[in-house]
């Protein structure tokens, strides 16, 4: 991690980093920011905009970890297109491919896939994840919306923001001390020290709303469970179901090894099923539903678990 003093008292943060990174986009730093990647005297800053003192230290990650390269188009991404206009795209994106390029995956991701069909995508939104108001960890199958076109994308982005978008995850738990339905309404950020996790347990200027419900449990505690976002935070659902004691088979960031090695699946056992939006420019209703694939079909049949009730 590089260190910086700050010696001109007064200027903001996003500035003091980009002129210590002239080469790094501002659009990475914000998001480097708000993620909590960006330090003042040891502890996260989620604000832009905060005002240094000629005393603070400033710490981040390199700039060279976020490849900021151009895009290139790829043929070979399979991906399945559920609908498309002028606008958007909605994708049913298969479990285990990364949604777009980013350190260690310079190409073979779903954009990749994406611009070599619809070309017009690379000119909207952020030039290093065109078209993208939302993700899906790359182990997560089903639903993703893409921004078509910048109308579009500024008024999905907005959504978004104001929570104006319903997902529905399916996921594959082991809890056999869940209640049968709750909500999760807590503190969220980026973990102190293990900063490829995120977590509930500390104080945050952040809240992440997720309300489950338990749709079948088997006798050894294995149990298939929906869930329905108010907000979409990163690893959200992974984190929240983790931390109250139901962990995501196939979690190998945030299970008990025995779980997340559980041969039942051998990826993320998490789907977002199910979609609904106003369109952005037409507003009309938009819903969209992803079956469940195969393997995670498999997984339900090995552990004896019904999914016959998907409301």
């Amino acid at each position: 991690m590089i260190q910086a003093h700050v010696t001109s008292p007064g200027v903001r943060l996003d500035v003091f980093v980009a002129e210590q990174n002239p080469d790094w986009p501002r659009a990475q730093i914000q998001r480097a920011i708000e993620s909590g990647e960006v330090l003042v005297n040891d502890r996260p800053c989620l604000k832009s905009g905060k005002k240094l003192l000629i005393s603070d230290v400033v710490s981040w990650n390199a700039p060279e970890n976020h490849d900021t390269g151009e895009i290139i188009p790829q043929e070979n991404i399979e991906f399945r297109v559920l609908y498309e206009d002028e606008h958007l795209l909605v994708i049913d994106k298969p479990a285990c491919l990364v949604v777009h390029p980013g350190a260690g995956h310079r190409d073979g991701t779903l954009i990749n896939g994406i611009l070599a069909k619809y070309p017009e995508v690379g000119q909207v939104g952020e030039s290093d994840r065109p078209g993208i108001v939302h993700r899906l960890d790359a182990e997560t199958s089903g639903l993703l919306l893409i921004a078509r076109s910048q109308h579009a994308y500024e008024n999905l982005t907005s959504m978004f923001a104001k929570h104006e978008i319903t997902r529905q995850y399916w996921a594959i738990c082991f809890a056999p001390k869940l209640p049968d339905a709750g909500r999760f309404d807590t503190p969220y950020g980026r973990h102190p020290t293990q900063r490829v996790k995120f977590s509930s347990r500390f104080d945050a200027e952040k809240r992440a709303i997720t309300n489950y419900r338990v749709l079948d449990k088997n006798g050894n505690g294995f149990v298939l469970v929906t869930c329905l976002l108010e907000t979409g935070r990163t690893h959200q659902v992974r984190v929240h179901l983790s931390e109250h004691g139901a962990p995501i088979l196939g979690d190998s960031l945030y299970a008990p090894d025995k779980i997340a090695r559980h041969k039942a699946i051998s990826r993320l056992a998490l789907h977002a099923g199910k979609l609904e939006f106003k369109h952005p420019i037409r507003e009309t209703l938009c819903q969209f539903e992803s079956p469940f694939p195969a393997d995670f079909c498999h997984a339900l049949e090995t552990l004896h678990l019904s999914a016959t009730d998907l409301s």
